[in-house]
């Protein structure tokens, strides 16, 4: 498999919310995990299976948490709407993923961590969340 680099919290991934960017830094031990099972020449398809229960349970109590903050803090309907339209992909790609997985492919292993970096962490933690801090820091 192919080397992948380990992945730090780093400061501009704030949304300046202690819990939520708690839970982006989660997102990043648990990437690191998939990147370490996929280096391990004798992990097991059920060190993979707990690492896709890990971010399912985290994709479930995440979400939820986040959606439930940005209505608190007088995120617009519209917007809550779009960012748990983007929130309904992502959880979507990730149960593809795993069915992908559960049915035989572990190659699909290679496929998510981009996924998880590029398109979740980079996209839409460094993207997407960034629209709605002005409303959980009160300076909009």
């Amino acid at each position: 498999m192919q080397d992948m680099t380990r992945f730090e919290w780093k400061p501009e991934y704030s949304v300046n919310d202690d819990k939520i960017d708690a839970q982006h830094q989660e997102l990043i031990a648990i990437i690191n995990g998939l990147a370490e099972q996929l280096r391990a020449p004798d992990a097991s398809t059920d060190d993979a299976r707990t690492v896709f229960d890990h971010l399912a349970a985290y994709v479930t109590a995440h979400f939820a948490y986040e959606e439930g903050r940005i209505a608190e803090a007088g995120y617009p309907a519209e917007l809550i709407a779009a960012h748990q339209a983007e929130h309904n992909k992502i959880l979507r790609q990730v149960q593809e993923f795993e069915q992908v997985f559960e049915g035989g492919d572990a190659s699909v292993l290679e496929q998510l961590m981009p996924f998880l970096y590029g398109d979740w962490l980079i996209h839409h933690i460094c993207g997407t969340d960034k629209d709605y801090v002005p409303y959980i820091t009160g300076k909009r």
